[in-house]
């Protein structure tokens, strides 16, 4: 069994994130199955910053500890990490880095060869030449994969001058020995897709039929806004940057009023803003999905790091009580299946989706098979049939269901009213107690019709033990589908727990692949 743990580590601006990318394309097209993770600074210029490369001949989920190859870009980097450096390890850095460290486990080389590349940006590529020559690749297989990487978006003469370290620096004599064979026993599927989760978040949203998103940039939701805007207009959407995240909420309630599939995303901080529109979203029962990609908090917290903080908040934000749903993707496969069912639930259901991801789920990448663009299917819930002439709407007309005809506002001659009231089955402000009563049981009523048609939790091992809660990122089985769904205050939700914690033998409703750790 094949397994190599690579760690990538420097200062901001260094380009260890860039490095990292190649090195993993290269990797990638070795045949290795892969799992990169990233952990970086809420800063600008300097900071720690580095990423491990885990390679095997088999699928992977997570990092490890120990290091197997070190490229250190600094001297901080080296000194963290040689205790990590397993016995038969390798560390790579230049020679200003390693002066006065006496391992034999480290090797160095010159800086001054190519003297117009002496900047610290250009250390990366040089790290990477001496860990393709290493393994035993030639310099122009590295030449194609920089050449790809660096395209027409970047200067030619940036471009010309990283081909030329690769010929220089390629001329060194190899150092240490070749641990990398050069192509995995057990190859990763022709085809799979090296993604992150966040882009496996953001393909959903599009394949799952997308109209708008609206965000505001913060650490660790940016990425999705990022994803979607890259290809934004071959894909026919909208994104939006707004000016905070209230408006983001905002913006995505108005779109949704008139139509379209709506999205904002942000972090737990974003959500306090949010909360008094998750309200309107909730009274005026308005198909929104929202995307909580939590970190450390409270308050500002720590911006780049990674934590499963905000499952109550996601649960229980926002006065009185109405339903929402909660959803927690595991990976890059099921969180691009995810988002197109979060977008069909909030449609179906009339209600706010919350969708909690983490900067661990969110900037790690992996292989994933191509997706099944046939297993998403778009329902858009109840829709009015066209009146002959323009009328008013009963938008909150009780039914058995609980679940009301709509219509979108602009695009229909019914006629909509929606305020943040409570209201009669036309939307009209109502204090009516007979009228309170039954708008709020039918809202309560939707909440426990969608709980009903939830599968349960999936269950591993035998009933003695330890009894281990896992979710999101840190699930580990390959796929869950429902974390939370709530209506606050009401019994569902104590009977939820009393199943999940204490009903060992529940089945899912979705049979899942086993586990992979």
């Amino acid at each position: 069994m094949l397994e190599y743990n690579i760690v990538l580590a420097g200062a901001a601006v260094q380009g260890v994130q860039t490095t990292a990318e190649l090195c993993a394309r290269f990797c990638h097209r070795l045949g290795y199955h892969l799992f990169l993770t990233h952990d970086y600074q809420s800063r600008v210029r300097g900071g720690h910053n580095f990423m491990r490369l885990r390679l095997a001949d088999r699928p992977l989920a997570a990092a490890v500890a120990g290091i197997d190859m070190l490229l250190a870009f600094n001297r901080e980097s080296l000194e963290l990490y040689l205790p990590a450096l397993k016995e038969g390890g390798q560390a790579l850095a230049s020679a200003s880095v390693t002066t006065g460290i006496r391992d034999s486990r480290v090797f160095s080389f010159p800086e001054d060869l190519l003297p117009e590349a002496k900047a610290e940006k250009f250390v990366g590529v040089k790290l990477l030449v001496r860990f393709a020559v290493g393994v035993g690749f030639e310099p122009e297989v590295l030449k194609r994969l920089v050449s790809e990487f660096f395209d027409e978006s970047r200067s030619k003469e940036i471009l010309a001058l990283n081909l030329e370290i690769i010929e220089v620096f390629s001329r060194l004599p190899k150092t240490g020995p070749v641990w990398l064979q050069p192509k995995a026993k057990q190859r990763a599927p022709v085809g799979a897709l090296r993604l992150s989760g966040h882009a496996g978040l953001a393909l959903g949203l599009v394949a799952g039929g997308l109209g708008l998103y609206a965000g505001y940039p913060m650490s660790p939701a940016t990425s999705v806004m990022n994803y979607l805007a890259a290809f934004g207009k071959e894909s026919d959407l909208v994104v939006e940057q707004v000016e905070d995240e209230i408006a983001a909420l905002n913006v995505a309630c108005g779109a949704a009023f008139a139509g379209l599939r709506a999205v904002t995303g942000t972090s737990g901080g974003g959500i306090s803003l949010m909360t008094e529109t998750v309200n309107l979203a909730g009274i005026s029962e308005t198909p929104v999905v929202i995307i909580n990609a939590q970190r450390p908090g409270p308050a500002t917290g720590m911006a780049t790091r990674t934590e499963q903080s905000d499952l109550l908040q996601a649960v229980f934000a926002g006065q009185g009580e109405f339903p929402r749903a909660v959803l927690a993707p595991t990976g890059p496969e099921n969180a691009f299946y995810l988002a197109a069912e979060a977008l069909n639930l909030a449609e179906v259901w009339q209600l706010p989706v919350f969708v909690l991801t983490d900067q661990a789920l969110g900037d790690a990448q992996t292989l994933v098979p191509e997706y099944d663009l046939e297993r998403v299917v778009i329902d858009r819930g109840q829709v009015a049939s066209e009146p002959e002439s323009s009328q008013l709407l009963a938008r909150y007309r009780l039914t058995e269901s609980e679940i009301s005809p709509c219509a979108y506002a602009g695009s229909s001659r019914w006629i909509v009213q929606q305020d943040s009231h409570e209201h009669t089955e036309i939307g009209r402000l109502s204090d009516d107690r007979e009228n309170r009563v039954a708008q709020f049981d039918k809202r309560r009523r939707k909440g426990e019709g969608l709980a009903a048609v939830f599968p349960g939790p999936e269950i591993y091992g035998d009933d003695d033990g330890l009894l281990l809660l896992c979710w999101g990122s840190r699930f580990f089985a390959t796929s869950i589908r429902l974390i939370a769904l709530w209506s606050p205050g009401f019994w569902l939700r104590l009977s939820f727990w009393r199943r999940l914690l204490f009903c060992r033998k529940w089945q899912s409703f979705y049979p899942q692949p086993a586990a992979q750790s």
